[in-house]
């Protein structure tokens, strides 16, 4: 009976360290997300596939979401992928030195 009750203990003992593991590891729930991917293509954000993207759509990339305007060059509010081509290959307004 002791000696039942000695390997019971031993058996508790050797599982602790599984369960402090097991307890401190996150659940996918609980992990944090993931942010978004800086270089994002047009359609991989166009996530409804209807060719433009809206606000909301430009909302899970922080780098789109603060050129939103610059992007939007006819102000409807969306992003055609031809404002897109436009906006990355007009050359930037550099001052000319006197």
């Amino acid at each position: 009976m002791k000696a039942s009750r000695l390997l019971i203990a031993a058996a508790l003992a050797a599982m602790l360290p599984l369960a402090a593991a097991t307890a401190q590891s996150p659940t996918p729930a609980e992990e944090p997300a993931q942010p978004a991917q800086q270089g994002a293509t047009f359609e991989s954000l166009d996530t409804n596939s209807d060719g433009k993207i809206s606000k909301t759509e430009a909302a899970v990339n922080a780098s789109v979401t603060e050129q939103f305007t610059r992007y939007d060059r006819n102000g409807n509010g969306f992003i055609e992928k031809d404002e897109v081509t436009a906006a990355n290959t007009t050359p930037p307004n550099t001052p000319r030195e006197p």
